[in-house]
């Protein structure tokens, strides 16, 4: 079959981050033999054309506006910007809508990424379709804002589209705009587990070694975890933090980790295929995201769960889908979103725990 995806994020090179499980769902469409036409936001690249698979951009930025997907996500641009962003993200949804309707008749099924814009202007344009929509957090949180939200979630519970969550909080929050039930929670896409050499330009160094993969926006609470790693008497050794990804964040977060003390290490943005390698440097991976003021909170972060495929000991906040990994794991702690101490302390006892298993390993 020909798939459409209608996608505001995308990846547009090795090491971007942004919509990287979106690109794991084509790669899994395309192992599956079917063909995949991709509709993206942001700037042509002239990237992407292949033998099975497409993809297309369009503009997200219009004038002197913001670019709609680029630095903290649309749900921080639209949060920020007047009445101007929120033409231009009409307009991007007009131009958005037209695309599929231009493509549909050579479509045989469509998923969308992101009920907002992107189911929308499936359901505008393809309503005949079969259509599987995922949200993923910062949609639901938008129609949670927006003052015609209820409505919209209305419309797309009744539009015949399969709805899935990458949570079952995010279940529970679209169910309760719609008031009704609906969809699925399914996992999001990710690759096989595989040996991975040490991390390329990885900086060697004294000291156990805490680990997260995230773009550098508050939602991620990496201010959270760097204070998080500060020293603290009693401490066998200083906890080296090694933060993969790239964001406005960046300088803020090396003036808090220079104030405190903190053996911080800002990798940047890294290829997709190296995130393995940086995961199985960790002795432990953290994810401290918090809830921002305006309601918005994790899905289901992908690191997360490619760190527990690893094997590695993972301390995550208790945001959003985050919380429902409590107890599901036997390498998972969960701890109060924004609670630096809390966060430390478990951070602390997961290192103590694997050297003190490796020390039996070693003895035996």
């Amino acid at each position: 079959m020909r798939v459409g995806v209608v996608t505001t994020s995308y990846p547009r090179d090795r090491g971007d981050f942004a919509g990287w499980f979106v690109a794991e769902r084509v790669r899994a469409l395309l192992a599956e033999a079917h063909d995949v036409d991709v509709l993206a936001g942001g700037a042509p690249d002239g990237a992407g054309r292949g033998e099975r698979l497409t993809i297309t951009r369009l503009p997200a930025r219009f004038a002197d506006g913001p670019d709609l997907f680029a630095g903290a996500g649309a749900p921080e641009v639209l949060e920020g910007g007047g009445a101007a962003t929120f033409w231009a993200a009409a307009r991007f949804s007009a131009s958005l809508a037209a695309e599929i309707a231009s493509r549909a008749s050579r479509w045989d099924r469509v998923e969308s990424h992101w009920l907002a814009p992107s189911a929308l202007a499936v359901m505008a344009a393809a309503p005949g379709l079969p259509h599987r929509a995922t949200a993923h957090s910062g949609d639901v949180a938008l129609l949670e804002r927006v003052p015609f939200g209820r409505s919209l979630a209305r419309l797309l519970a009744r539009s015949g589209a399969e709805l899935a969550f990458v949570s079952e909080d995010l279940r529970r929050r679209f169910g309760a705009l719609a008031g009704q039930t609906c969809g699925v929670v399914s996992p999001l896409a990710r690759p096989p587990v595989e040996p991975a050499a040490p991390p390329p330009g990885a900086s060697p160094g004294a000291g156990p070694v805490v680990v997260s993969v995230a773009r550098l926006v508050p939602i991620k609470g990496l201010d959270v975890l760097v204070r998080a790693c500060a020293p603290r008497p009693g401490d066998d050794a200083p906890l080296r933090l090694v933060v993969v990804g790239e964001g406005p964040e960046r300088a803020r977060l090396r003036r808090l980790a220079d104030g405190l003390g903190v053996s911080l290490e800002l990798v940047g943005a890294v290829p997709r295929d190296e995130v393995p390698a940086w995961l199985r440097l960790a002795d432990v991976y953290a994810q401290p995201s918090r809830t921002l003021p305006n309601g918005r909170a994790e899905g289901m972060p992908l690191a997360t769960l490619e760190a527990l495929d690893a094997g590695v000991p993972v301390v995550a906040s208790d945001s959003g889908g985050l919380a429902e990994l409590r107890g599901r794991h036997p390498h998972m702690d969960v701890v109060p979103a924004g609670d630096a101490a809390a966060l430390g302390t478990m951070l602390r006892a997961r290192l103590a725990h694997r050297t003190a298993g490796r020390a039996h390993v070693t003895a035996v």
